[in-house]
């Protein structure tokens, strides 16, 4: 399991297109957001109602799109996107985001991506301050007062 992790992680950060398919084991972190149960991993679905609690998948990919797959209860969803940390530098950050799905904001002008807890704000390309404390944590603090705890930032990886 271990060494199909790292090859997963391997062919994503190097960029590799051609089709292959992983073997996994998913969270359901919100709507159409899945996170690798041993890495610190995200998989951004389309309309996917799979309910999964550290149950195995297999993720297809062939580099422009992909699908994840739960035998368990024969769920089939499109893959929009696979994310991985971002190592961010720690301070305050003025950012405009909009809410891309439930706890799941995307900052405009970046490949960057913010996962949230609990957060209501339903952003669009609105100004906010980004407090990142390190390690992807932190908290995003909206004009209108409120604030969202910030669980990880991540960067879109090529599938």
């Amino acid at each position: 399991m271990q060494r199909t992790l790292i090859l997963l992680l391997t062919a994503f950060c190097c960029g590799l297109t051609y089709a292959d398919t992983y073997e996994v084991t998913v969270t359901r972190k919100g709507s159409n957001i899945y996170k690798a149960s041993d890495k610190d991993i995200i998989i951004q679905t389309r309309y996917c109602y799979a309910y999964a609690y550290s149950e195995d998948a297999i993720l297809k990919s062939n580099g422009y799109g992909g699908e994840i797959i739960f035998p368990e209860s024969r769920d089939k969803c499109d893959v929009k996107a696979v994310f991985g940390p971002s190592i961010q530098k720690s301070g305050k950050f003025k950012v405009m985001i909009s809410r891309d799905d439930d706890d799941w904001y995307e900052v405009f002008g970046t490949n960057t991506y913010i996962k949230t807890s609990a957060c209501l704000s339903l952003a669009l390309g609105e100004e906010a301050i980004f407090n990142h404390r390190g390690s992807g944590i932190g908290t995003l603090y909206f004009k209108d007062g409120t604030d969202c705890m910030v669980e990880g930032v991540y960067s879109k990886m090529r599938l």
